[in-house]
């Protein structure tokens, strides 16, 4: 997925999946994505997507495509990545990005409910 579209339309559409969960976080998470794009997420915004980076975010990202493409695909091993500078991290509030991975995590699929009794 190219990182426009990921931060444009698939992030807003998980934030809305995971409202609570995004309301319960404050703080800023800037990604650079080195040719692909620069973006700043806003934990409990009305603005959650902004373009650009903001350097005054607490918790700061930079990525190689490659390594991107790998993170928003939950297959990213980060400590190579970041063994080889394929990922930089720079701030003072990393429990954001795990905020931020409960954003990402597909709904669960189980409700417990038997669609068969439904109809």
């Amino acid at each position: 997925m190219e990182p426009r579209r990921f931060f444009e339309v698939a992030l807003p559409n998980m934030v809305a999946r995971s409202f609570m969960d995004f309301l319960q976080n404050q703080g800023r998470i800037a990604f650079d994505v080195k040719g692909g794009g620069q973006w700043t997420f806003v934990f409990g915004s009305e603005e959650p997507v902004k373009q650009g980076f903001d350097k005054e975010a607490e918790l700061q990202l930079t990525f190689t495509r490659k390594a991107f493409d790998a993170f928003i695909d939950g297959t990213l091993d980060t400590v190579e990545a970041v063994q080889k500078r394929e990922v930089t991290a720079a701030g003072s509030d990393f429990d954001l990005l795990e905020a931020f991975g409960r954003i990402l995590r597909p709904p669960t699929q189980d409700l417990g409910w038997n669609t068969q009794t439904l109809g």
